[in-house]
């Protein structure tokens, strides 16, 4: 009989653990959503790549910062192609980087629309564990010397 409520007490044990275990990891994570700006500057004319500097305007956590890209321009047909890069942020706070994948079209030699979506990989400090996906929209109307961006993400870890 004491066998059986000693097997009976570690089961009930064992049960209460694992279903600790299982709610604590089930826990889903904080998703924020975050709309940020970049105006960004194209270094040099694409030879099929090139890099960006400019600046990102992110509401709180990340704030304000820097941002620099590079990528790899693929082109489709006259006006038309695809762009593939990685991106690094540089906040007060930490770092956020990822990748993007574009498509873009000219309405004119100066006015080319780029859509696509981003991807964050990781990050430094405070934004070591940032993963998250979002969209992105850019336009100019200089050809592609200067870029204004939104970026649109669902972002975990910050």
């Amino acid at each position: 009989m004491k066998q059986g409520r000693i097997f009976t007490t570690l089961l009930a044990a064992t049960a209460a653990v694992a279903l600790t275990a299982t709610s604590s990891a089930a826990a889903p994570a904080k998703v924020s959503k975050l709309t940020c700006s970049l105006n960004l500057n194209a270094q040099g004319q694409p030879n099929p790549s090139g890099i960006h500097l400019g600046f990102a305007s992110c509401p709180r956590p990340f704030g304000k910062g820097l941002h620099h890209n590079s990528y790899t321009v693929t082109p489709t047909s006259p006006g038309q192609g695809t762009i593939a890069g990685r991106f690094k942020n540089y906040y007060d706070r930490g770092t956020a980087k990822g990748t993007f994948k574009l498509t873009f079209a000219a309405t004119s030699p100066m006015n080319i629309t780029y859509t696509g979506t981003v991807a964050y990989t990781a990050g430094t400090g405070a934004f070591r564990r940032v993963k998250g996906t979002g969209t992105i929209r850019c336009t100019t109307s200089d050809g592609g010397a200067h870029k204004a961006c939104t970026v649109n993400s669902r972002l975990t870890g910050i």
